[in-house]
Order: C-alpha cells, then sequence, then structure tokens
C-alpha cells in the first residue's frame, strides 16, 4: 500500500493561456529515493518511437535532467523539487509519483492514476 506524503501544486498553462494548477502526490519512498539522489526530479510524457499513430503518450521520471528536453517548470513538493513538462498544454489532476522495482529501484509518475498521459 502507498502512503502518499508530500502536497504541492504545480502551475501550468492551461487553456488559452492561464495558469491552472496540477496537485503532486508523492509517496515517502519515492520522497527518500529522490532526496538521496540530489532531491530534483524530472516529469515527462513522450509517445513510444516504435510504434504506431495514436498510441497515447508514457509518463517518464528521472533524478537526472533528460537529454534534449525543454520546457520544464518548477515547484517544490516539500523538500523536493520536481520539474514538470506539459505535453501540449494538457495536464494531469493529480501527478503522482511513486517507487518502484525491488532490485534496481526507480521513480515512476502517474497521470491520474496511470503510466499513460491522457
Amino acid at each position: 500500500m502507498r502512503t502518499w506524503a508530500a502536497l504541492s501544486s504545480i502551475p501550468c498553462r492551461g487553456i488559452a493561456g492561464y495558469l491552472t494548477n496540477v496537485r503532486v502526490e508523492v509517496s515517502s519512498e519515492a520522497a527518500d529515493f529522490v532526496r538521496a539522489h540530489g532531491g530534483r526530479l524530472w516529469v515527462w510524457s513522450a509517445t513510444p518511437r516504435l510504434c504506431c499513430s495514436g498510441t497515447p503518450a508514457m509518463m517518464h521520471a528521472a533524478t537526472e535532467p533528460p537529454p534534449g528536453l525543454t520546457g520544464f517548470t518548477p515547484t517544490e513538493a516539500g523538500p523536493l523539487e520536481i520539474w514538470f513538462r506539459a505535453p501540449g498544454g494538457r495536464r494531469p489532476d493529480v501527478l503522482e509519483i511513486g517507487l518502484a522495482g525491488r532490485r534496481r529501484a526507480r521513480v515512476e509518475a502517474y497521470w491520474d492514476g496511470c503510466l499513460m498521459a491522457m
């Protein structure tokens, strides 16, 4: 069972350029992992390279900035600094950050509870 710790909101450009907020929920395990790796997290979505058109974008999260991507908006979720890249002005209601993997732990981001950006 996940326990969600830090809550924050990220200002993102919404429809017609208005600023809207995204609620960020970070599990305590993910927060500990990110703090141990510098305290910064980058979150973005991207479509798979090898698939046909119409494939939904998958959410990605990393403790290092992704090469070649720009347009991230910074926010602070408790002691963490989260950089979020809203795809095409769309945004989730809730951006969840969790920890996955037992042998090789990694941070995962969920768009309203899904690994796909809706």
